[in-house]
């Protein structure tokens, strides 16, 4: 399994652990429809490659544990992955609200994931979301588009 805009390679418990922490961003201010689809069409994918995954809805009502995330996350290259995947959630709406950003700043820090390092994960994904764009004729939405993020 691969995680979402990133070439490393997930386990179960990845996955595991990547679905609580996205639901942690999309609850944070409230679910809105188009998170809770990135999540589980991200989680639905890692289902069709892997047997023995539980039921999403079974899944996303496990909270979030930060220890676990460290424990599971234990390369740079995952810690990445899964701060950016939670990142898309949060742009998943149009918008990173302001308890998007804490809670996306706190799993940063619980991860050790501060400074550039986190400011290089959020500028990752609104490079990836922009690129999904410019085949737009529109550019002066385009360009608003772009200042939102």
């Amino acid at each position: 399994m691969k995680a979402l805009m990133n070439p490393v390679d997930l386990e179960l418990r990845h996955v595991r652990v990547m679905v609580q922490g996205m639901m942690r961003i999309a609850v944070s201010d409230g679910t809105h429809p188009r998170e809770l689809a990135l999540i589980r069409a991200f989680y639905e994918s890692c289902r069709a490659e892997a047997k023995g995954l539980a039921e999403f809805d079974d899944l996303v009502n496990v909270p979030y544990e930060p220890e676990s995330a460290k424990e599971v996350f234990d390369t740079p290259e995952l810690k990445t992955a899964f701060l950016t995947s939670c990142f898309l959630v949060a742009y998943a709406d149009g918008s990173v609200s302001e308890a998007e950003a804490k809670t996306l700043a706190q799993m940063g820090k619980e991860l050790g994931i501060e400074g550039a390092a986190f400011v290089e994960a959020r500028e990752r994904v609104k490079d990836q979301l922009l690129a999904q764009l410019t085949g737009s004729e529109n550019l002066e939405a385009l360009a608003k588009i772009a200042a939102k993020l």
